[in-house]
């Protein structure tokens, strides 16, 4: 199970630190805009596009941490 640990450990971290810097960013952002400033369609897409690259990034390391995961699991096994 090494292998796989220190992947997810990996994900952690870095899922960790992406969205400290996507809070960062939209604390920034925010306040410079102003309330009527920023149109709605931008605040919405500055929302929904990391979450959305995020979502596909987790989606495929997961997927691909499965995949280790049963073939150790299936590696063990046939041992």
């Amino acid at each position: 199970m090494k292998g796989v640990r220190r992947p997810a450990l990996f994900f952690a971290v870095l899922s960790a630190l992406y969205w400290s810097g996507i809070g960062g960013f939209l604390a920034i952002v925010y306040p410079l805009a102003g309330k009527d400033v920023a149109p709605f369609w931008m605040v919405s897409l500055v929302n929904f596009v990391p979450a959305a690259i995020y979502g596909v990034a987790a989606l495929f390391f997961c997927h691909w941490l499965a995949r280790r995961v049963a073939r150790q699991v299936q590696s063990k096994a046939s041992d």
